[in-house]
């Protein structure tokens, strides 16, 4: 909420005066620890029951009303023989405003007030828009905050429609204020020419509009806090499945490639060659699950890990990654072209794994092309930084790119070019959790694009 508009506000409640209680508490609380004078005019019984209602808050009443920090009163000097003056309770305010400047109160006055006593036996209704303006205008000039309280049993809607209009934030009952009062008008710009009747039907249409914004935010609150708790279920659940891929399934993976390497040093001499080929199969598929655990673990902690942002320069990780590359295919001769000075702010872990993810398939998918080349960049597209890896491999048909990003979704055969199915899945995560978006481009046999922005 805006200064401006937290400094004036309204509160629209039904039902008996506690239901003011907790607008107005907060409200006198938060003026007493800012050091404000804080006023608050009422009959004797509110009076009385907002006493209480401080005291049980922790208030020291009775100490802050002898340093006169707190006013509780009933008191309405502003009625001229018992009519409601609104040019004059709006000076006696002011009056009241400089008066706790004089005494030590820097922060200036925090009041509130029951509306409807404060007209008193006058009943006027009609000249609680010209004071509520002139007010609103004193918001602007003065050290002062406050809460104008109306309880809807106690006016007609013509009167709402004069609260509505003249306050920036508006509490309905306890319920948290409209940071933004749609029917909000700035005093000198409001027609007070139209007749009772048509206030009347425009004050009704205002609560109601207002009412039901308010009763579809909370719906909307609740539907995120269900949500937001079924997703933390889920998240629990992806971690403990996680625990249970990380740790209980590589075990059993360990004994099985553990003794079936025993037996072939063993009992060579006693395994026919067929058999040394099954075994081969064995240990083949052992490692394929333990690098399609790796995938996964490394999907998953992709998706729930904390970012830890900082600088990253993603032209040394790109160049980590080459050397990487080039030391596990000494063989391999393939150009690569890297730009400088690529730096961004991000998690360095989880972005570094984005880039080798990346390389890694562009180095794989350019393996049975002579004179292989991947190039690592970035450009200026509409305005934005777009990051690249291009190569001239073996590309993929362009109606099936969208297949590239979702878990285990191979365009190729794992024969001809070997992995997880996972890896361009954990970039996607990593990239959009950096608040950018990934594609590909690409034709067969002319080599593939990727491209990705970061926030």
């Amino acid at each position: 909420m805006t200064e401006s508009a937290a400094r004036h506000r309204c509160l629209i409640y039904e039902g008996s005066p506690s239901e003011q209680l907790p607008v107005v508490v907060p409200l006198i609380v938060e003026g007493l620890r800012d050091g404000c004078r804080c006023l608050y005019l009422g009959s004797p019984s509110d009076v009385a029951l907002t006493r209480e209602a401080l005291a049980r808050a922790g208030v020291d009443v009775e100490g802050q009303t002898a340093r006169k920090a707190l006013v509780l009163s009933s008191d309405r000097p502003h009625l001229e023989a018992g009519r409601f003056d609104p040019a004059a309770m709006v000076e006696g305010l002011r009056r009241l405003v400089e008066e706790a400047v004089r005494d030590g109160f820097s922060r200036g006055l925090c009041a509130t007030g029951d509306m409807h006593w404060e007209l008193g036996g006058d009943g006027d209704v009609e000249r609680l828009l010209e004071y509520e303006a002139r007010l609103d205008a004193a918001f602007e000039e003065l050290p002062l905050r406050g809460v104008c309280q109306y309880r809807r049993g106690a006016f007609p809607p013509r009167a709402l429609r004069a609260a509505l209009l003249t306050h920036r934030a508006v509490h309905l009952g306890p319920a948290l204020p409209q940071e933004r009062n749609l029917f909000y008008i700035p005093p000198e710009l409001l027609l007070q020419d139209a007749d009772a009747a048509v206030r009347d039907r425009q004050g009704e249409w205002m609560l109601e509009q207002l009412t039901r914004l308010t009763r579809a935010e909370n719906e909307l609150e609740r539907r995120v806090e269900e949500r937001t708790a079924e997703l933390q279920a889920l998240n629990e659940e992806l971690q403990a499945f996680s625990y249970s891929v990380s740790h209980d399934l590589r075990a059993p993976l360990r004994h099985i490639d553990g003794f079936a390497q025993m037996i072939l040093r063993r009992y060579a001499a006693d395994i026919p060659s067929e058999g040394q080929e099954y075994f081969g199969l064995v240990l083949s598929g052992v490692k394929r699950m333990s690098d399609l655990i790796d995938a996964l673990f490394a999907l998953s902690r992709a998706s729930r890990a904390e970012l830890q942002r900082g600088p990253v320069d993603l032209s040394a990780e790109a160049r980590r990654v080459v050397s990487e590359l080039r030391r596990a295919e000494p063989r391999r001769a393939v150009e690569v072209e890297i730009q400088d000075g690529l730096t961004v702010e991000g998690d360095g872990r989880l972005l570094g794994a984005a880039i080798a993810n990346l390389l890694a398939n562009a180095w794989k998918f350019t393996g049975k092309q002579p004179g292989a080349r991947v190039a690592f960049g970035a450009e200026r597209r509409e305005g934005k930084r777009v990051f690249f890896v291009r190569d001239n491999g073996v590309g993929f048909p362009a109606e099936l790119k969208d297949r590239l990003f979702k878990p285990f979704q191979r365009l190729h055969d794992r024969a001809e070019f070997p992995g997880s199915g996972v890896g361009l899945a954990t970039t996607r995560r990593i990239v959009r959790r950096h608040g950018g978006e990934i594609w590909a481009e690409s034709e067969p046999g002319k080599g593939a694009a990727f491209y990705f922005t970061l926030a």
